[in-house]
């Protein structure tokens, strides 16, 4: 049995540099180091930023979207509480005859409140030759 020895040659070339030459070359690897570790910093905070934006983004198309459907939205509310609508006020001025002769007729003023399916009010009526008066209304709407 025989053994083979194997030999390695240094092939690393060994620079020879001055003191203040190589603290020079430590500086400039500190920092190399210290801008690397910035610019890692400064990389997840454009990251934390861009996540912060999309989620803006998303918050501004669900407002967006919101706001397109608002008319649906309120009439399908409106749909849901159907049974009360808005009271309208209204008011009337007019002439009435009687027996379809304009002999005698009468001029009146009316204000209603005018509900879904009734309307609640006052008429004020005059007539020549005779005492003007009021009274009061309410209607049934049927249809």
């Amino acid at each position: 049995m025989s053994f083979k020895g194997i030999s390695q040659n240094d092939t690393i070339k060994k620079i020879v540099l001055n003191e203040s030459l190589a603290r020079e070359v430590v500086k400039d690897l500190v920092k190399g180091d210290i801008c690397k570790q910035l610019l890692k910093i400064k990389n997840e905070n454009i990251k934390n930023l861009q996540d912060q934006n999309n989620e803006l983004v998303e918050i501004i198309k669900i407002k967006d979207s919101i706001l397109f459907k608002k008319d649906e939205i309120i009439t399908v509310q409106d749909k849901a509480i159907g049974w009360f609508k808005k009271p309208e006020l209204h008011s009337y001025l007019g002439v009435q005859t009687v027996n379809a002769s304009l002999i005698n007729p009468y001029l009146y003023g009316t204000i209603l409140l005018e509900f879904k399916k009734i309307n609640i009010g006052a008429r004020y009526y005059m007539q020549l030759d005779n005492p003007s008066g009021y009274g009061f209304i309410f209607e049934y709407k049927l249809f």
